[in-house]
């Protein structure tokens, strides 16, 4: 179960590589540098994200309120490829100059692939994937760049060696491309009904969560339905998002962490804007789970064609009902929304939790693509850069951050925007 370049800001730009076709693949490729040049064509962007299964991160919307937030020096080129007037592959790219303190490097990356938790299934369509690399290879060729990185590619991706593939094919000799794994993606398979659920699940933790609504029920005035659940609708977001979002922080300031939305820059007001967007396109899913009218718990999450993406949870005062584990049952809830609008996946995002484990969690292996120049001089500059990066990661984040920090009795900050930017370098 459960990199800097001249192109000026405005200009769209319309390449044709030098590189030679695929056979039978006349592909063609349009540049643009922000996007409100790319508003006419959202819905079939986000259409053809989601024929080619790929995650809601990848949308117009959300890429485009991403760069709102966190495009700041930073050089914008969305990648589009079409075969006559069919879109078969969509890259948005941003190009930024990082500094580590005498060390820097040009990097290309994909947007969204820092400053929020997400992963990516690349959106091109596979039968065209070596006519869409051969042509983005050439195009690329037209801006500066010391490193790019394509990742983080999501577990659940199917064409990571058809992409890694490609790109050495026509990169040729006088690139590295290099594919490393870091972290885990953790993903629920949804099957059948809440009942089918159940049973994909080991003995013990499907003993827990049955004794678990047993419980509630016994303690409910209405043992036929002792929960409500519900998503937050146009009418109430407001005021559900910020009890969410309250109760996120309070239960992570109790053990001296700033929680999500204190965390990384500026999450409290990209996440509204992302809320409030996407529930007019019925894809945000803010589960309030209630008992007896009291507030238990929180999911929110993204619903994006068989798939939810859950982001973040937040569960009231344990002693509001004494020996129920609340972040189990506001998490059944959200399986059993999942499982009533047939969706196949539920992806729980990085990392490995036990909880998630014992709930039939699957993890799978969250891979990215680098590619720099065979150049010596080049050479020596990336791999200092990325020991910098390491470093960087290891005395700040693992260190500081994550172990010193908690302990000490002050405000906590944000995490430092260079540590964000260059971590997916670090070695």
């Amino acid at each position: 179960m459960m990199g800097s370049q001249s192109v000026k800001e405005n200009e769209l730009t319309h390449v044709n590589s030098p590189v030679g076709r695929a056979p039978g693949r006349d592909i063609g490729v349009q540049v643009f540098n922000n996007f409100e040049q790319l508003a006419a064509m959202q819905q079939e962007w986000d259409d053809f994200v989601e024929s080619v299964e790929g995650e809601i991160f990848l949308t117009y919307d959300w890429c485009r309120i991403w760069w709102k937030y966190y495009g700041t020096n930073r050089d914008l080129k969305v990648f589009v490829f079409r075969s006559g007037d069919e879109v078969v592959g969509i890259l948005p790219l941003f190009f930024e100059r990082l500094w580590l303190g005498p060390v820097y490097v040009r990097a290309a990356k994909l947007v969204g692939s820092d400053f929020t938790i997400c992963q990516f299934s690349v959106p091109v369509k596979p039968e065209y994937m070596e006519a869409v690399v051969q042509k983005f290879v050439g195009a690329i060729c037209e801006y500066k760049w010391d490193i790019m990185h394509i990742g983080p590619i999501a577990g659940l991706y199917k064409d990571f060696g058809h992409l890694k593939g490609a790109f050495e094919e026509f990169l040729g000799s006088s690139y590295f491309v290099q594919d490393r794994q870091k972290d885990v993606q953790t993903y629920f398979q949804l099957v059948g009904n809440w009942e089918d659920q159940l049973s994909t699940i080991g003995r013990n933790e499907r003993g827990n969560v049955r004794r678990n609504y047993n419980a509630i029920r016994k303690l409910s005035s209405n043992a036929s339905s002792p929960l409500d659940s519900f998503f937050a609708t146009k009418d109430n977001l407001a005021a559900l998002f910020q009890d969410f979002i309250a109760m996120h922080q309070s239960r992570w300031n109790t053990v001296g962490k700033a929680g999500h939305f204190k965390d990384w820059p500026s999450a409290e007001e990209f996440h509204r804007d992302l809320a409030e967007t996407q529930l007019a396109r019925d894809r945000l899913r803010l589960l309030r789970v209630e008992f007896d009218n009291q507030c238990l718990g929180y999911q929110y999450g993204y619903k994006f064609g068989a798939q939810f993406t859950h982001f973040l949870s937040a569960r009231s005062d344990p002693s509001l009902l004494e020996g129920i584990t609340l972040g189990r049952i506001t998490f059944c809830e959200l399986v059993k929304k999942a499982l009533e609008e047939k969706m196949m996946w539920i992806d729980s995002l990085r990392s490995r939790y036990e909880y998630k484990m014992r709930l039939g969690a699957k993890l799978f292996p969250i891979r990215n693509i680098y590619v720099f120049p065979q150049r010596l001089t080049m050479l020596v500059r990336i791999r200092l850069f990325e020991a910098l990066a390491w470093l960087l990661n290891m005395s700040y984040y693992k260190i500081w951050f994550c172990r010193i920090a908690p302990k000490l009795p002050f405000k906590r900050r944000s995490l430092w925007n260079i540590w964000i930017r260059t971590c997916v370098l670090a070695r």
